[in-house]
C-alpha cells in the first residue's frame, strides 16, 4: 500500500533559487567553496547512513504494532523499499548538496504564500509541510549563529548575494536536498513522516557541529578568520545600551536576546540581508531597526511562537468587532500596528507567517459561505484570533480533524445551518447560545485547549435539548404525511388487485358484493397495517383469488377440489366480515347467497356426471351391437381420448383465474401519481436529466434555500422521503412543514433554483478543501 509521495518542496519556494531539478550551465566556483562542499557533503552523508539504520529500527517496531493489515503491509513495504533504495537516496541527496552550491541571484517574493505553501496540501501533504517547515524553523532558531557567520564567510567568496535563504548548506537547503532525494520513493504516509522525523533527530537536530566544523575549514582558509570575535565584541558593546521594553510589552520583551548585528562588519559585504545574527529572541527594541513587522530578509531572528502567541493574547483581548456585519480581520496590520506602538522590531518565522495567512484565507471562507446567516457569521468571526493562537501553538491542527477547536467551529456551523435572523433575532435562544459560547472563547482561552472541548459538550446538550422539541413536531408531520401516502398506496395496491381479478369475467353478483363491499376493505386494512410482504396481505390475497376460482372452476371435474376448499374459504370469509365489522344482516345475506350459488354448481355437477355416465353406456352397447373390430374399437377410443383432451384444453383455456405470482407483481407494479404534478402540467424529464437524478441522491437531513414568491426565501431540511407515493417533505429548524414536493415537482425545483442545496460538509473542512483549490487553480494559471 502506497500513499503520494507529493512532499511540497522547500527549493520551490526558496528565495535563493535552490531548484536542483531546473539547472542551468555550472557556476564557476571558489576553490575555497569546493573545498567546502567536498567537506560538508562528506560529513551529511555519514549522519544520512545512521539516519537510515534507525529508520530501519522504527519501520519494522510500527509494523509489529499496527492496527490493521493494510497499514503492516505498507509499513513492511516501506522498510523493503528503503533498504533497496538507501543507497539511491544518499547518492541523490549527495548530489543535491553539489547542487545547492550553483546560487543564482533570487527573483521569488519571500512573502508569495498561496501557491508554493498549499499547491499540493491535502491532510496528509499538510502534516508533511508542516514537519518539514517546523524543522527547518527549529534549525534556523537553535543555529542562527554559526549559520550567520557561515553566510557572511560565503558571501565573500560568491557574485551574488549570500544570506540564510540561500545560503547552500542552510537548513532551507539541506533540508530540501532530503525531500527530493525521497520524493521518487512510493511509501505509506506514516513511514514518510517516520522517515522526515527520523531526518529532524538525526541530521537537523545535530546541525551545531556541522556548522562548526564548515566556519572552522572556512577559518583556516582564511575567509574572515576574526569574524567571530567581531561579533562578539559588538554584542557586549550593545548590550549596555538596550533601552528597558516598552509599556504593555509584557513577556515579549523579556524574551528578546541579544543585540542587532553592525552593518559595518565584514566591510559591509551582509549588509541588512543578514538573518538572525546574534538575535535570539525576534523582539527587540527598536533603534537599529524601524519599529514594526519586519520582513524575514532584513536580519532579524524570527520571533519565537510563545512571543507570537502573547502578542495574539493582547489583540485577542483588545480588538473591537463592529457592531453590525462581519469582519475579517488583517492580522499582520494588527501586529505592525502593535510593534509600532510598542517601539518594538520583530520578524516572523515562515511557517507562523503561512499559518496566519492560512488562517486569514479560512476566514475569508468562512465568512463568505451562504450557508450561514450574516448575525452568525459576525459571531463566528470573532473566533479568528483564538484559533489562530491554537494553529500557532499545534501545528497539527490542520491535520488532526477531531481538534477541540475545530469541533467547536464545525458544531456551531452545523447547529445555525438552517437558523434565520428574525426581527429580534437577538432574543432567539440559540443565537445567545452561540453569543455566549464565543464570548467565553474569547474571554477566557489563552493557551488551555480543554476550554474548547468544555464548551463544545455543553452547546452539544443545548442543541440536544432544542432538536428534542423540534423533532416531536417533526414527527407528527412525518407520521401524518407518512399515512396519508400509505392510505394512498394501499387504495392503488388494493384496486390492482380487484381489476385482475374482476376484469372481464362475468362473475355472480353475490361474488361481485363480496369483493367490492367486503373483501376490498379486508385487503386495505392489512395493507395499511401489515404491508404487501407481510403474510396476512398474501393470505387475503389468495382468500379473494380462491372465491373467484370456485364460482368459475369447471364441473365436474373440480368438484373433488372444491369440496375441499369450501370449508377453508368459509372460514376465512367469516374471518374478513368481522375484521371489517360488516353488518350482520347483510352479512347473513352475502353468505346465504354465496351458499345458493355453490349448491347450484354442486347440482350442475351431478347432472353432467350422471349424463356422462349415462353417455359411456350407451356407446359401449353401441360398439357391441355393432361386433366393431378390435382395430376400429381402437381407433374410435384414440378419436375419443382426443377429443376429451380437446374438450378439457378448451375448458382450462377458457377458465382462467390468475395464479398468485402473477397478483403480486400487479400490485408491484401498481403505483401512485401525485395529483399536484398532474394538477401543475410539469413536463416530464428524462432519465438522464441531471436534476432528476439529483432527486435520487437527496439525504434526509440536508439543508435546502426555498424560494418563495417575490423576494421571500427560507432554509428548509429535508425531514422525509415518503417512498410509497414519492414525496418530499420539508421542514424549518423548528420542526414545522414549510413544504412539499412530488419527485417531478422537486427535480424542477432543482432545476429552477426556486430550491437550492447547502453543503452539508463540517464548515472547517470545506473551508480548508476551498482554500487548497482555490491555490491550486491559481497555480495552474500561473
Amino acid at each position: 500500500m502506497s500513499e503520494s509521495n507529493n512532499v511540497v518542496s522547500l527549493a520551490e519556494k526558496s528565495a535563493g533559487g535552490l531548484d536542483f531539478s531546473l539547472r542551468k550551465k555550472s557556476v564557476v566556483l571558489a576553490s575555497s567553496v569546493v573545498t567546502l562542499r567536498e567537506k560538508a557533503r562528506g560529513l551529511l552523508l555519514e549522519q544520512i547512513k545512521q539516519l537510515f539504520a534507525k529508520v530501519d529500527d522504527s519501520l519494522f517496531s510500527m509494523a509489529e504494532r499496527a492496527h490493521g493489515q493494510d497499514e503492516q503491509d505498507g509499513l513492511f513495504q516501506a522498510l523493503r523499499l528503503l533498504r533497496v533504495e538507501r543507497r539511491h537516496v544518499a547518492a541523490r541527496f549527495g548530489a543535491n548538496i553539489d547542487g545547492a552550491f550553483e546560487v543564482r541571484d533570487a527573483d521569488g517574493d519571500d512573502n508569495d504564500f498561496a501557491s508554493d505553501n498549499l499547491s499540493l496540501v491535502h491532510n496528509d501533504d499538510l502534516e508533511q509541510l508542516v514537519a518539514v517547515d517546523t524543522m527547518v524553523a527549529n534549525a534556523k532558531r537553535d543555529f542562527a549563529e554559526p549559520i550567520t557567520e557561515l553566510s557572511l564567510r560565503l558571501d565573500t567568496l560568491y557574485s551574488v548575494k549570500i544570506y540564510e535563504k540561500n545560503n547552500p548548506l542552510g537548513p532551507d537547503a539541506i533540508c530540501d536536498a532530503f525531500v527530493e532525494a525521497v520524493r521518487p520513493l512510493e511509501i505509506h504516509i506514516r513511514a514518510r513522516l517516520t522517515l522526515l522525523k527520523k531526518f529532524e533527530q538525526v541530521v537537523m537536530a545535530q546541525l551545531k557541529d556541522f556548522y562548526e566544523q564548515c566556519n572552522r575549514l572556512m577559518v583556516e582558509q582564511g575567509i574572515l578568520p576574526t569574524l567571530h570575535e567581531q561579533r562578539r565584541v559588538a554584542r557586549q558593546r550593545s548590550a549596555p545600551q538596550r533601552p528597558k521594553p516598552a509599556p504593555g510589552a509584557g513577556s515579549v520583551m523579556a524574551g528578546a536576546q541579544g543585540t542587532v548585528t553592525s552593518a559595518g562588519i565584514a566591510g559591509g559585504a551582509y549588509g541588512e540581508g543578514a538573518q538572525g545574527g546574534g538575535m535570539q529572541g525576534g523582539t527587540i527594541p527598536a533603534g537599529q531597526f524601524a519599529p514594526g513587522l519586519l520582513p524575514a530578509t532584513a536580519g532579524l531572528s524570527p520571533m519565537a511562537s510563545t512571543d507570537l502567541i502573547a502578542h495574539l493574547g493582547e489583540l485577542q483581548s483588545s480588538v473591537e468587532y463592529q457592531a453590525d456585519g462581519v469582519q475579517l480581520l488583517k492580522v499582520g496590520s494588527l501586529l505592525q500596528q502593535r510593534l509600532v506602538q510598542a517601539n518594538q522590531s520583530a520578524s516572523l518565522a515562515k511557517v507562523d507567517s503561512d499559518i496566519i495567512k492560512l488562517v486569514e484565507m479560512l476566514f475569508s471562507f468562512i465568512l463568505e459561505d451562504r450557508n450561514l446567516a450574516e448575525p452568525i457569521k459576525s459571531l463566528l468571526g470573532r473566533l479568528q484570533l483564538p484559533l489562530l493562537k491554537v494553529a500557532i501553538a499545534d501545528k497539527s491542527f490542520f491535520s488532526k480533524g477531531g481538534h477541540p477547536a475545530r469541533k467547536l467551529l464545525n458544531e456551531l456551523a452545523d447547529a445555525t445551518t438552517g437558523w434565520q435572523a428574525g426581527d429580534n433575532y437577538e432574543s432567539d435562544p440559540l443565537y445567545r447560545e452561540v453569543s455566549q459560547v464565543v464570548d467565553r472563547v474569547q474571554n477566557e482561552f489563552d493557551q488551555d485547549v480543554d476550554i474548547f472541548a468544555q464548551l463544545s459538550e455543553s452547546f452539544r446538550q443545548f442543541i440536544l435539548r432544542e432538536r428534542k422539541r423540534a423533532e416531536m413536531l417533526e414527527r407528527r408531520v412525518v407520521d401524518e404525511a407518512d399515512g396519508r401516502a400509505k392510505t394512498q398506496a394501499a387504495r392503488a395496491r388494493v384496486a390492482a388487485v380487484m381489476d385482475a381479478l374482476m376484469a372481464e369475467r362475468d362473475l355472480p353478483e353475490v361474488v361481485q358484493d363480496w369483493l367490492q363491499k367486503v373483501w376490498n376493505n379486508v385487503l386495505f386494512l392489512t395493507c395499511v397495517k401489515e404491508g404487501t410482504e407481510s403474510e396476512a396481505w398474501s393470505r387475503d390475497v389468495r382468500t379473494a383469488r380462491d372465491l373467484v376460482w370456485s364460482v368459475q372452476a369447471p364441473m365436474p371435474d373440480s368438484r373433488q377440489q372444491l369440496l375441499g376448499l369450501l370449508p377453508a374459504l368459509q372460514e376465512r370469509l367469516r374471518e374478513g366480515v368481522e375484521a371489517v365489522s360488516l353488518n350482520p344482516f347483510e352479512a347473513r345475506g352475502l353468505f346465504a347467497g354465496l351458499k345458493e350459488i355453490y349448491r347450484e354448481r354442486f347440482a350442475l355437477a351431478q347432472k353432467l356426471a350422471e349424463e356422462r355416465e349415462l353417455e359411456a353406456r350407451e356407446q359401449a352397447e353401441e360398439a357391441l351391437r355393432n361386433e366393431q373390430t378390435a382395430e376400429e374399437a381402437d381407433a374410435v377410443a384414440v378419436v375419443q381420448e382426443t377429443e376429451v383432451e380437446a374438450g378439457t384444453v378448451e375448458t382450462a383455456e377458457e377458465i382462467t383465474v390468475p395464479q398468485m405470482e402473477e397478483l403480486e407483481q400487479v400490485v408491484a407494479k401498481a403505483e401512485v401519481t401525485p395529483a399536484e404534478a398532474e394538477q401543475e402540467g410539469l413536463a416530464p424529464m428524462e432519465e438522464s436529466d441531471p436534476h432528476w437524478q439529483m432527486t435520487f441522491r437527496l439525504a434526509q437531513g440536508s439543508w435546502f434555500e426555498l424560494k418563495r414568491s417575490g423576494e421571500e426565501q427560507f432554509r428548509c431540511r429535508l425531514a422525509a422521503v415518503i417512498r410509497d407515493i414519492d414525496q418530499f417533505i420539508f421542514v424549518n429548524r423548528n420542526g414545522a412543514k414549510v413544504a412539499e414536493f412530488a419527485r417531478l415537482e422537486l427535480a424542477h425545483a432543482l432545476r429552477s433554483t426556486q430550491l437550492m442545496p447547502l453543503d452539508d460538509g463540517m464548515l472547517f473542512e470545506r473551508a480548508l478543501q476551498s482554500v487548497i483549490g482555490n491555490v491550486r487553480k491559481n497555480r495552474s494559471e500561473k
